[in-house]
C-alpha cells in the first residue's frame, strides 16, 4: 500500500530513538477503538466513523506478522486483544463482528507520549474474518483474523439451507428444522 508519510514522520523514524504505538480502529456498531501502549491515546484519524478525536485504550496486546507486496494477493494477520474487557467480546459473542471494517495506524508518540497527528500512518485496512478466545485461570485473550479487501474473493456467497445455518443468526427460528420433510417433486414453470 503506497503511504504518503510527512518531512516530520520521516525524521522522527530515522532518529535513534521512537516510541511507537499501533492504534487499532474496529467498526463495530459501536466504534472500538485500542492501542498498544501502556496508556490511553487521542487521535482523530480520516476513517473513524465518528468524528472528532477518539480515546484508544491501552488494550491491544499485539499484531501478528504483516506482510506487504506489490502483488494483488489476499494479506492477513491476527490481531491479540485482551478478553479481560466484557465489551469487546460481547460484541464477538454476538455476531456483530462479521465482515466489519478494521482500519491500522502506526504513531510515533513524542517525548511526552503524546499524538502528533503528523507523525501516523496509515498501514492496513480490512475486514474481520473470524476470531478465537483463548483463556487461562488468570487471564483471557481474543484473537481476530482480519483481512484484506480480497479475503472471501473465493468464498461462496450465501447461507446453507439447514437449520444450523439458520440457528447462527437466528436462535429461535426453526423454520428449516423440517426442511427435509418437504416435498420434492415440485414442478417448476410450466407443467
Amino acid at each position: 500500500m503506497p503511504r504518503k508519510l510527512s518531512s516530520g514522520l520521516i525524521t522522527s523514524l530515522s532518529g535513534k530513538k521512537q516510541i511507537v504505538a499501533d492504534l487499532v480502529e474496529i467498526h463495530l456498531a459501536t466504534a472500538v477503538y485500542l492501542n498498544n501502549s501502556f496508556l490511553n491515546l487521542s487521535y482523530d484519524s480520516d476513517t473513524a466513523p465518528d468524528s472528532g478525536a477518539n480515546t484508544y485504550k491501552g488494550q491491544f496486546l499485539g499484531i501478528g506478522n504483516v506482510e506487504e507486496s506489490r502483488d494483488i494477493r489476499v494479506n492477513s494477520m491476527a490481531l491479540a486483544f485482551t478478553a479481560v474487557d466484557f465489551t469487546t467480546l460481547a460484541f464477538v459473542l454476538n455476531n456483530e463482528y462479521i465482515d466489519r471494517r478494521v482500519v491500522l495506524y502506526r504513531a510515533v508518540l513524542d517525548e511526552n507520549y503524546a499524538i502528533d497527528s503528523t507523525k501516523v500512518f496509515q498501514y492496513f485496512d480490512g475486514r474481520i474474518k473470524d476470531f478465537v478466545i483463548n483463556e487461562s485461570p488468570t487471564t483471557a485473550f481474543l484473537s481476530l483474523s482480519v483481512g484484506s479487501q480480497f479475503a472471501d474473493y473465493d468464498k461462496l456467497s450465501g447461507r446453507r439451507t439447514n437449520s444450523d445455518s439458520q440457528q447462527r443468526f437466528f436462535s429461535n427460528d426453526v423454520g428449516f428444522e423440517f426442511a427435509p420433510q418437504i416435498q420434492t417433486d415440485i414442478k417448476w414453470g410450466r407443467t
